[in-house]
C-alpha cells in the first residue's frame, strides 16, 4: 500500500492503481478537505528502451558520451458511471538526476487515434506533460489505453532513470438545461518509479528521425514482425491478425483492492489461456487496458486449432481464479475474437479490426448475455467472419451449439455489424457433449 489514493500494483504491467480526488471539494468544519473521489486509474509500469546512437547525429560515441533512452507510459483511466465522461486528461512526469527530453510522442499538436486533440510540453526539460482532450463540447474522450512516450538524453554518468508519476482529469455530467457539471481531479500524491540500467530493453537499431516518437515496442526492430521499417515509409506494416480482447464484469464498481486483484486475475487468466493454446506470450503484441486487455497474435498462426485451445484455457484459469480460497468474489470476463489487418501504430494497435472487436465486445448483446448467464464465467462473442471461417466448418472444439446470432447497433459509433455470441460455463458446470465440443 502506497501513500493516500495510491496502491502499489504486484503484476508485470501495472505500477499502481490510483485514485483521483475532486479539487473542488469543499472544505469541512474542522478544516480538512473531504475526500471525494471522482475516479481511478491504472498506471501502468513504464517501459524504456535503450537507443543506440544515430550515424552521423548530435551524440557521439564511446564511452563518456550521454545515452538517449526510449520511455513510454501507459494509463489506463477508469470507466465513469451515471452518464459522466472524461472531457480531458494530463499525464505529467518529473524525471531525477538530470536528464531531459528530446522528442515527445504524442507530439504537441497533434491528434490521437480515437480523434483526442493533444498538447505536450517540456522539450528540453526534466518536466514533461501530456493533455489528452476530446475534439468537442459534445464529445467524450475514451478512458481506455492511452501511452505518452519520450525519448530522453541521460548524462553519461546515470545508471538507469527514476521519477515520478502523476495524472489529473476534468469530467462533465449532463444536468438539466443542456448544462454540464464539470469537475477537476488529481492523483493526491506523485508515483515514483525507477528502471536500473537492467531494465531497459537494447534497442536493436536507432530510432530514425521520423519515427523518432514511435511506440516502445517499434524501438526492438529485431523483434518486429517485418523486420526494421524503411526509412520514409508512410505506415507501419500492416498484417491480418488473430485478435483477442477481454474485458471483466463490473471493474469499476469495485474498490481499489478488489481492481489490483482482478488485474492480477486477468493477467494470469491470458497467460495460463496462451500457454494452453502453444502461444509464446512475449511474442504477442499486448496492449493493457485496465479491466480489460487486447491480445495480437503472431501472423500465419492455426487459428482452427488455436482458437479452442484459447477459449477452454480462458474457462479453466477463470474457474481456478473463482475456486480459490484466497478471494470470495467471482471474476466473470468478457471476449471477443476477431481478425483483420492490424497496424502497429503511433499509440498500440491501429486498424479497423481493431475498432471493430471492441465495438462488439463492448455491445450491449454481449454484455447482457454475461448478465443473463448467472452460471457462466465467460461470454465469447465472434465476429462474423471469424465465425463463418471457424464455426460454420465444423473444426474439433468449434461446433455450433449454444452461439446465438446477433445485430451489434451502436449509434454514437455508428457502427453496425454481426456477432456470434456464446456463453461458456466453467468446465466444472459443463456437461460431458457440452465439454468436449467446447
Amino acid at each position: 500500500m502506497g501513500q493516500d489514493g495510491v496502491r502499489d500494483g504486484a503484476q508485470d504491467d501495472v505500477l499502481a492503481t490510483v485514485d483521483l480526488f475532486a479539487r473542488d471539494t469543499g472544505v469541512t468544519k474542522g478544516g480538512e478537505s473531504a475526500s471525494d473521489r471522482v475516479a481511478g486509474a491504472s498506471l501502468g509500469r513504464p517501459l524504456g528502451y535503450a537507443l543506440p546512437p544515430i550515424t552521423g547525429g548530435v551524440i557521439p560515441a564511446g564511452p563518456g558520451a550521454p545515452r538517449e533512452v526510449l520511455l513510454c507510459f501507459p494509463f489506463d483511466l477508469e470507466e465513469l458511471p451515471g452518464g459522466r465522461d472524461y472531457r480531458e486528461a494530463t499525464l505529467t512526469v518529473l524525471l531525477d538526476g538530470g536528464p531531459h527530453a528530446v522528442t515527445l510522442h504524442p507530439a504537441p499538436g497533434s491528434t490521437t487515434y480515437d480523434g483526442a486533440d493533444v498538447a505536450a510540453f517540456g522539450l528540453g526539460k526534466d518536466r514533461l506533460q501530456w493533455v489528452f482532450r476530446a475534439p468537442g463540447r459534445r464529445d467524450a474522450l475514451r478512458p481506455d489505453g492511452r501511452w505518452a512516450q519520450a525519448v530522453v538524453r541521460l548524462p553519461a554518468a546515470a545508471d538507469g532513470l527514476s521519477g515520478s508519476l502523476s495524472l489529473s482529469t476534468v469530467t462533465v455530467q449532463p444536468v438539466l438545461g443542456g448544462a454540464f457539471r464539470r469537475r477537476e481531479a488529481a492523483t493526491p500524491h506523485e508515483t515514483p518509479f525507477r528502471l536500473a540500467a537492467a531494465d531497459l530493453w537494447p534497442a536493436a537499431a536507432p530510432l530514425a528521425p521520423e519515427r523518432a516518437a514511435a511506440p516502445g515496442a517499434r524501438a526492438l526492430a529485431a523483434y518486429e514482425d517485418s523486420g526494421p521499417q524503411a526509412d520514409g515509409e508512410e505506415l507501419p506494416p500492416g498484417l491480418r491478425r488473430l485478435c483477442l480482447a477481454v474485458d471483466i464484469e463490473k471493474y469499476s464498481a469495485r474498490d481499489n483492492t478488489d481492481m489490483i486483484w482482478l488485474q492480477r486475475v486477468l493477467l494470469r487468466t491470458l497467460r495460463a489461456a496462451c500457454a494452453r493454446a502453444g502461444i509464446v506470450w512475449d511474442r504477442c503484441g499486448r496492449q493493457a487496458q485496465g479491466d480489460g486487455y487486447l491480445l495480437v497474435f503472431e501472423p500465419g498462426i492455426d487459428e482452427t486449432r488455436v482458437v479452442p485451445d484459447l477459449l477452454d484455457g480462458l474457462a479453466s484459469a477463470l474457474a481456478d481464479a473463482n475456486a480459490a480460497a484466497e478471494y470470495p468474489r467471482r471474476v466473470r470476463m468478457r471476449a471477443g475474437l476477431h481478425q483483420g489487418i492490424v497496424h502497429e501504430a503511433d499509440s498500440g494497435y491501429a486498424g479497423s479490426a481493431v475498432v471493430a472487436l471492441f465495438r462488439v465486445l463492448d455491445s450491449d448483446p454481449v454484455r447482457r448475455a454475461l448478465a443473463d448467464g448467472p452460471s457462466a464465467h465467460l461470454v465469447a462473442a465472434f465476429s462474423d467472419g471469424l465465425y463463418q471461417d471457424l464455426v460454420s466448418h465444423g473444426y474439433s472444439g468449434l461446433g455450433a451449439t449454444g452461439f446465438r446470432r446477433a445485430e451489434i447497433h451502436v449509434a454514437a459509433k455508428s457502427f453496425t455489424g454481426v456477432a456470434w455470441i456464446r456463453a461458456l460455463p466453467s468446465p466444472q458446470e459443463q456437461g460431458p457433449d457440452l465439454a468436449a465440443e467446447a
